[in-house]
């Protein structure tokens, strides 16, 4: 164990700040940056006359690499000077906020670079082209290449670390929670610098507050953890792994410096920096046998630790293993070797804990040639899970100085905690019902949820003060404008729901409490996971929480939605559906009480009846992948989504005051660029709607539902596609609608998928009346509505020949009726008989359109054929005399009018 060491005290450099520094490939040269806008060449650290450059205001990182340097700034831009003379020579690429961090590939032909705005480039130097990742939400604080140049980890104030795949441009592996969260590059205090093992990158390690975690590439496995007594009380800020491959060194935020032995994991310096700053960079000197480390503090400090591994006993500079053991081999028998010693007992015990090093998990190690040793393969395999933490709908991050607590259809709760001020604003959308005011954040809120009725906030246990819950009431009329009430101890807010009767407050111990508006204390749900988010709205409440633990890179989620009133009661549960290797983004529910997410993808879904159905790609609407959408609130009404532009982020900034956009539905089908693509998709738009909305909402989708079918139905028929029109047909349940295909069908000729559209009516008309007897105008959807009941007649043009229903005054014509009271059976026995004695009418019945020359035109429902008139009995002839006698009468009067009732098809077959 190494004591501690007292180092000298470092020289100025910069003004107080975020200071960087990096060696020069041939470690003569120390380069250093800082918040005077200033990048200094420094011929060690003693020179009194650095080569000095003014690059802008500030400065955020340098990197050497070749002849060129590398700096980031805040003109937004990655510029290239010489070196050592600093002339700048060419801005490499652009970002929409300053360059803070810089990394270049072992060749030296990819450079990295990460900006505030949470994007990361990486530039190919010669060929100028750029490739960009996104995924971050937070300003980058640092990236790093591997050795060969395959993958890239990086680190951000949103506090996790992510693999990238270079060329996938795909996250491959992510971890959350890595440091504080931050809202801003100076502010972050730590800086958490991952690093690859610089000899052949077989390894990763990564700050993990007061230890670093060194992981397996490939597999991500943790393989051991390097850690000290005296980190208790301190917080690693930034790391850096020796290129030789033997030493990790790490930096604190009290001014103390560590340096591990990697393959002995033991301490080899402990050292203290007089004037314990907080230390911003960390870099070893890359010359060959030289262990000098060089860092900077927060206060533009520029200090030196030389032979940083003098108190390593373990392993001899020039120590080589592989050499070592094959010395070893080659020795005398009579030579004790320590090392070969060691190796042996580790092989042993592998072997007593069943691992065998040349396969591990399927992978086969070359003894000769592998790099990796015992210590690197783990005895047994383990899995990192990253659940997600809990948040509140429609609302920013809680590390924001300015976020909003929430923003939604009735206004908006925006929080500001500066060192200035930490206040609430809390505006309405319509101030006609509410005026604005301000909240002094005096207990430390950080949750909140509104409605017209009442704004409710929730703050976390600080010190002895349990968590709160405090109600502001908007339409008190008992005088009593707020209440508060205390959680349990141990006991913390994580999700909160408000409406017009009821309150829901979500905690980490699993619990749903309900209130009443006036504060009374209602049912206490047991939730059976941790608690993801809620959201409620009129007499429903939905709660998404794990279940179980996912598949690594996944989320396990559920979702149960609850019908309060006087009581409670489960509506629905079941799996919440994610795109790979998302979390849930939003949960919500519609205008109408549909059950809406959103993943981090950007797949916007919604519940229909019991299944999920997508409802758009909202982040796909936008060209530029680096914006997208805040969303409000989902509308069956408009087939549209309300939300919120970002540029630049997934949240929207509280300056200026945001815009709401909406943008369109558009179900996520294949052909969408296609006419018959975009007429399905607005086909089943429709039909969503449609099945939603109430009746009288949903008109405008009905007709626009019936005017896509019949395109799609005549785009089928045009093309050839006869099943495929056939099976559209199937689709619709609607008899008007068949009977407008079946008469296009009829128009164009096709006569043989006529006939299987007529079968399909003749199915959907007997499952809908059951045993009842099917009447030609229930048929075709168009009920006489001019039957008179007073009379012994009805108009000759809605007349209903094997009705069952009929005046009192003609039993025996009711009976006769009544025996054939089928019509399929009447005309099927009509058509039999007109076939075997009048053979003309079979070539009349390939012209259903042509007129009659007097007399009624019966129809068939097989063929839709018009068949000629044949002599009634004569027990008719007083009913048919009454008819002509009082059809003269009844259209004197709708002349003009078609009478309700009767269907196109009908009233043009039946047209004298």
């Amino acid at each position: 164990m190494s004591e501690t060491k007292e180092l000298d005290y470092p020289r100025y450099a910069h003004v107080e700040g975020h200071t960087d520094v990096c060696y020069s490939e041939d470690g003569r040269y120390l380069i250093t940056c800082g918040q005077d806008g200033d990048i200094r060449i420094w011929d060690g650290i003693e020179d009194g006359d650095p080569i000095e450059k003014c690059v802008g205001s500030e400065a955020f990182a340098v990197h050497q690499s070749g002849d060129m340097l590398y700096v980031g700034d805040d003109h937004h831009t990655l510029q290239v000077y010489t070196f050592p003379k600093a002339e700048l020579i060419d801005t490499l690429t652009r970002f929409t906020a300053s360059v803070c961090c810089l990394d270049s590939s072992k060749d030296g032909k990819l450079i990295a670079a990460g900006a505030c705005d949470s994007s990361i480039q990486v530039v190919n130097k010669d060929t100028k082209s750029v490739l960009n990742f996104n995924g971050h939400k937070s300003p980058i604080l640092s990236i790093k290449f591997d050795a060969l140049a395959e993958f890239l980890v990086s680190s951000s104030c949103d506090g996790t670390v992510k693999i990238w795949s270079i060329e996938k441009k795909s996250v491959v592996k992510e971890w959350t929670s890595v440091i504080p969260v931050s809202n801003a590059f100076q502010h972050s205090k730590i800086k958490c610098t991952p690093a690859w093992d610089p000899i052949d990158g077989n390894s990763l390690a990564i700050p993990f507050g007061k230890e670093i975690k060194l992981f397996q590439r490939g597999l991500w496995r943790e393989l051991y953890t390097l850690h000290d007594y005296r980190l208790s009380e301190q917080e690693i800020t930034v790391m850096s792994w020796s290129k030789c491959g033997r030493y990790i060194a790490a930096g604190t935020n009290t001014g103390f410096i560590l340096v591990w032995n990697v393959s002995s994991q033991v301490i080899v310096l402990h050292a203290e920096c007089k004037e314990r700053y907080s230390i911003r960079s960390l870099v070893w000197c890359p010359k060959n046998g030289e262990h000098t480390l060089a860092y900077c503090d927060d206060h533009g400090q520029l200090g030196l630790v030389e032979n940083a591994e003098s108190d390593d006993f373990n392993i001899d500079p020039t120590y080589d293993k592989e050499n070592i053991l094959m010395m070893d081999e080659e020795s005398s028998d009579n030579v004790i070797s320590l090392e070969q010693i060691k190796h042996d007992a580790e092989v042993e015990l592998n072997k007593q804990r069943g691992v065998s090093l040349n396969n591990v998990d399927g992978l086969e190690i070359d003894d000769d040639n592998s790099n990796l040793s015992s210590k690197y393969i783990p005895p047994t395999a383990s899995f990192t899970v990253d659940l997600q933490s809990p948040f509140q709908p429609c609302s920013t991050p809680v590390h924001l100085q300015r976020r909003f607590m929430v923003f939604n259809d009735v206004g908006y709760a925006r929080q500001t905690n500066t060192a200035d001020e930490n206040v609430i604003d809390v505006d309405f959308h319509d101030n006609t019902v509410h005026h604005a005011f301000r909240i002094k954040n005096v207990l430390g809120h950080t949750i909140a949820a509104m409605c017209q009725e009442a704004l409710v906030l929730g703050c976390d246990t600080q010190d002895n003060t349990p968590s709160k819950l405090v109600c502001v009431l908007l339409n008190s009329w008992d005088g009593k404008r707020e209440w508060t009430v205390d959680l349990p101890d141990d006991d913390d807010i994580c999700g909160l729901a408000v409406t017009a009767d009821w309150i829901a407050v979500a905690s980490v111990s699993r619990l749903l409490r309900l209130f009443t508006l006036g504060g009374g204390q209602r049912e206490i749900i047991s939730i059976p996971g941790p608690i993801v988010a809620i959201y409620g709205s009129r007499d429903r409440l939905v709660v998404v929480h794990h279940c179980g633990a996912p598949i690594p890179g996944e989320q396990n989620l559920r979702y149960c939605v609850y019908k309060i009133d006087s009581r409670v009661e489960a509506v629905c549960s079941g799996y919440v559906p994610l795109f790979p290797k998302s979390t849930l983004r939003w949960v919500g529910f519609s205008d109408y009480g549909s059950l809406c997410i959103l993943d981090s993808a950007g797949t916007l879904r919604m519940l229909i009846k019991s299944y999920w159905s997508p409802l758009c790609y909202v982040d796909n609407t936008w060209k530029d992948t680096t914006n997208h959408y805040f969303v409000i609130g989902v509308s069956e009404a408009r087939q549209d989504i309300r939300c919120i532009l970002c540029k630049g982020s997934y949240y929207p900034a509280t300056t200026p005051h945001p815009f709401l956009n909406e943008i369109p539905w558009q179900i996520p089908l294949c052909d969408l660029n296609q006419e018959k693509g975009e007429l399905e998709e607005k086909f089943w738009r429709s039909n969503i709607a449609l099945s939603i909305l109430p009746e009288e909402d949903g008109l405008q989708y009905d007709k626009e539902l019936k005017t896509t079918f019949l395109k799609l139905f005549a785009m089928a028929c045009k093309s050839g596609h006869d099943m495929r029109a056939l099976e559209l047909c199937k689709l619709i349940r609607s008899e008007q609608y068949l009977n407008l295909a079946l008469k296009y069908t009829m128009r164009v000729g096709n006569s043989s998928l006529a006939t299987k559209i007529t079968t399909i009516i003749e199915n959907e008309a007997i499952v809908d009346d059951g045993p009842k007897p099917v009447t030609y105008s229930e048929l075709f959807n168009g009920p006489s509505t001019s039957y008179n009941k007073n009379t012994n007649y009805i108009s000759q043009q809605s007349q209903d020949l094997f009705s069952e229903k009929y005046s009192p005054n003609d039993k025996e014509d009711n009976n006769k009726v009544v025996e054939s009271s089928s019509i399929l059976a009447v005309i099927k026995k009509k058509q039999e008989s007109e076939l075997m004695n009048e053979s003309n009418d079979i070539d009349r019945a390939f012209n259903p359109f042509k007129k009659k020359t007097g007399g009624q035109a019966n129809i068939s429902i097989g063929t839709l054929s018009p068949l000629d008139q044949t002599n009634e009995p004569s027990n008719d002839n007083k009913r048919k005399s009454d008819l002509n006698d009082s059809s003269e009468d009844i259209n004197s009067t709708n002349k003009s009018k078609k009478p309700k009732g009767v269907s196109k098809l009908s009233s043009f077959i039946f047209k004298k």
